[in-house]
Order: C-alpha cells, then sequence, then structure tokens
C-alpha cells in the first residue's frame, strides 16, 4: 500500500518543524543556565486573582495583599491592610462585599452572596475568617474570630467581640450578641467572652498583617525576576 506523497510531506514539514522548535528551546535553555537565569524553569500562573463583572471591579485599601490563587471579583470593597489567603474566594458578582480594614480571609474561606435575593455582605475591622470558612449574605462586626470550617448563613448578624466557635453552623436570619462565644451545630451561646479573649481578638489580625507583608514581598521579588527575564 502506497502512502499518500501529500501526507509524507506533511508529515515531514511537521516532524522538521518540532525539531527545529526543541532545537531552539534546548538551546535558550543551555544560554539561561550559563548566564545564571532559572526563571524559564518556573511555571507561568495564568490565573488572574483580582476581576471584575460587568462594570463592577473590586477596590482595594493600601497595602492589601491579594494571594496569587485566590478570587476577588465583582463589587468587592478592601480595606487597608485586609488579606486574602491561597485559594480564598472573595465574589462580589451578585451583592456587594465590604471587608474592613486589617481583616483577614484565610485559605479556603468563602465570602460573598449565593443567591439572587441574596443580601450584600459586611464585615467590619479586625475580622479573622477561619480556613474553609462560609461567609454568606451575613453581617460580622469587629474584633470578631470565625472559626476554621465556620458556616454563617444568610441574614444573620454576628456581633463585634465575639467568637464563633470551629466547624460551627450559625442559622439564617440568627441574631448573636457582642461579646459573646457560639459553638455549635446549630449555634448556641457558649458562654461570655473573658478579657484575654477580647486581647487575642485585637491581636490576631496584627500577625496576620506582618505575614501578608512577608509574602508579599516574595511576590514583588518574583516579579521583578521575571521582568528581568522578559526584558
Amino acid at each position: 500500500m502506497s502512502l499518500n506523497p501529500v501526507n509524507l510531506l506533511k508529515s515531514a514539514v511537521w516532524r522538521t518543524a518540532f525539531a527545529i522548535r526543541e532545537s531552539g528551546q534546548a538551546l535558550e535553555r543551555l544560554g539561561c543556565r550559563l548566564q545564571g537565569i532559572y526563571s524559564y524553569e518556573e511555571i507561568v500562573n495564568r490565573h488572574v486573582p483580582v476581576a471584575p463583572v460587568k462594570y463592577d471591579a473590586p477596590t482595594m485599601g493600601s497595602n492589601a495583599f491579594i494571594s496569587p490563587s485566590s478570587l476577588v471579583v465583582g463589587k468587592v470593597e478592601l480595606g487597608d491592610s485586609v488579606s486574602v489567603w491561597y485559594n480564598a474566594i472573595v465574589r462580589g458578582d451578585r451583592e456587594k462585599v465590604v471587608i474592613g480594614k486589617n481583616s483577614n480571609i484565610q485559605d479556603s474561606a468563602y465570602v460573598g452572596a449565593v443567591g439572587e435575593f441574596s443580601p450584600p455582605v459586611t464585615i467590619g475591622d479586625n475580622v479573622s475568617v477561619g480556613h474553609g470558612a462560609v461567609l454568606k449574605g451575613c453581617k460580622v462586626g469587629s474584633n470578631t474570630l470565625v472559626g476554621i470550617g465556620a458556616v454563617i448563613s444568610e441574614g444573620a448578624e454576628v456581633g463585634a467581640n465575639t467568637i464563633i466557635a470551629a466547624g460551627s453552623y450559625v442559622e439564617e436570619n440568627a441574631m448573636i450578641p457582642s461579646n459573646e462565644v457560639w459553638a455549635g451545630n446549630p449555634a448556641k451561646k457558649l458562654r461570655d467572652l473573658k478579657p484575654a479573649e477580647k486581647d487575642y481578638l485585637r491581636n490576631l489580625p496584627q500577625r496576620y498583617m506582618e505575614l501578608s507583608g512577608q509574602h508579599q514581598e516574595i511576590m514583588d521579588l518574583l516579579k521583578e525576576k521575571q521582568e528581568d527575564y522578559t526584558h
């Protein structure tokens, strides 16, 4: 069975082009190594952490840290020194999300509205939202800690200087007063907040502010290296 000459020609052209491309890439890598440049080994992340939805784009205060793998979209207002950590999602595509200064949204947390009629989300100053927590259409007062994996449902309001324990489920339209500790599923008052815990709640965001500054320095350095390599 004879092969089609056209197909043979196409195959030869493709193989030749492949060999040229591979040879060029190999020479480029060799040249980079000889010059001490190793940027070609880094994986390029095309994910965009901050993005508009229609005509609504996020706004950020000074010294805000948005991790490369997080997502902040739509009608979102971030105060000064807010940090949004790795794989966290802040969605303002349905309703507005406002996060006060010095607050931190930790790894894999979700903040935003979940439905067409969901209320907006308002988070006060110096709030710590723990890893994997979910805040849906709710209000959270200042100096509050939302524990790891906790869920605050739509219409709920959490007062200032409050602790929502890890794994708790705050029901829809629940009203939680200030200066209390709540836990359980559904969440119930556990006890009043202790004076030492109030100090802890005020100081906790400062740790994340310092840590976010360190991470931002790393991101700036990587960006500088990439720009040096591409110019």
